[in-house]
């Protein structure tokens, strides 16, 4: 072994672990430079070593062993929020499927038990329309054949109809429509209907008053005392001279 290659194993190799009988070590016994570059790293090596076992740890073994307990602890709880959250979320997707999502597409026709083309039954019941104004309102957008609705005739705030899925969505849609409509006659308030009836009569009784009854032109005049007796006179003269 030359030199360079003595140099190139004491960076790579530790001394501690060289025997007497190594390469390094009998080239170090012949080559006096090497023997004390030897020396030198066989010192830093003891001094290193020294200062670490001098060090203090880091940390106390209680509370290394206790800080991993509690991170598992919170690891495990951790699963269980997470395995519980996803459990509950499963249910309110359930939930919201079978109250909402799947009637409303039963009720437009896209799932179900009607196939398509085929008529489907709905009662669509009334809050302020009439059946005979809903029947008003959706009786030209029910023209398939077969499609028809039905009024009761026991005065049941409702309206059937008979049609296919999209016709009984669009009559849906317009009668929740009317019915929303601020301006339909079943919304006009009762109070302002009465004050405006109240107002008009007043009216009406002091154009009443205003108004005198006008004089009948054949009632005698009264304004002269004595016309009375002059007429009595001149009727009596006539009859004298007959």
């Amino acid at each position: 072994m030359n030199c360079k290659e003595c140099l190139s194993a004491l960076k790579t190799e530790s001394l501690r672990d060289m025997t007497v009988d190594s390469e390094v070590m009998q080239h170090c016994a012949t080559c006096p430079e090497c023997a004390r570059v030897t020396t030198m790293v066989r010192d830093r090596e003891y001094e290193v070593a020294t200062v670490l076992n001098s060090l203090p740890p880091m940390s106390n073994p209680l509370m290394v062993a206790e800080t991993a307990g509690v991170t598992a602890h919170r690891r495990r709880i951790g699963g269980l929020v997470v395995m519980a959250s996803a459990v509950v979320g499963a249910i309110i997707v359930w939930i919201v499927s079978a109250t909402m999502v799947i009637p409303g597409l039963q009720r437009a026709g896209v799932i179900g038990g009607t196939a398509p083309g085929v008529l489907r039954t709905e009662t669509i019941t009334l809050s302020c329309l009439s059946p005979q104004q809903a029947g008003d309102i959706i009786n030209p957008y029910v023209r398939s054949g077969g499609s028809r609705y039905f009024i009761p005739s026991s005065g049941i705030a409702a309206i059937t109809v008979r049609a296919m899925p999209d016709e009984i969505a669009k009559s849906r849609t317009l009668i929740r429509k009317f019915e929303r409509d601020p301006s339909a006659a079943c919304h006009f308030d009762e109070e302002k209907l009465r004050n405006t009836i109240q107002s008009v009569d007043r009216a009406m009784e002091a154009a009443t008053r205003d108004i005198m009854p006008a004089p009948s032109p054949r009632a005698p005049k009264t304004s002269d005392p004595g016309g009375a007796s002059v007429n009595a006179d001149k009727a009596t003269t006539a009859t004298k001279k007959e």
